[in-house]
C-alpha cells in the first residue's frame, strides 16, 4: 500500500502502459518504473509428502457413521490422534468400509 505524500489519503492504482499511483483527492501522481530486472530463473521442486496416518494405522476395531466424502457410504474406522500441540484439539482420521477413502476432521 503507497499513501499520498501530500494528503495521506491511500493511493490508488492504474495499470497499462504507464502505470501509475495517482490520489483520488489531490492531483499527486506518481509514475512507477520498472526497477527490478530479474537475472536467473529457477525451478523449484515439489517436495514429497510423507503421510501422517497410513492405511495400517487406523485400528479396523473402531466402528462409527460417518459419511465418507468419496462413495457416501456411510460407516467408517476411526483413531483419534494428537498431532499438533497440546493445546489444540486432537484430529480423527477416518476410513470408509467401502471404498478405504481416508479423510481427517478436526
Amino acid at each position: 500500500m503507497e499513501f499520498c505524500p501530500t494528503c495521506g489519503n491511500l493511493l490508488r492504482y492504474e495499470g497499462g502502459g504507464n502505470s501509475r499511483f495517482f490520489c483520488s483527492t489531490c492531483p499527486y501522481v506518481a509514475y512507477i518504473q520498472r526497477q527490478v530486472e530479474i537475472k536467473k530463473k529457477q525451478l523449484l521442486v515439489k517436495k514429497s509428502i510423507e503421510a501422517v496416518v497410513t492405511k495400517d494405522d487406523i485400528p479396523t476395531a473402531a466402528e462409527t457413521e460417518a459419511p465418507c466424502p468419496r462413495c457416501g457410504h456411510d460407516k467408517a474406522y476411526f483413531k483419534s490422534m494428537q498431532i499438533r500441540s497440546a493445546d489444540e484439539p486432537e484430529s480423527r482420521f477416518y476410513r470408509c468400509l467401502k471404498c478405504e477413502f481416508t479423510w481427517r476432521e478436526e
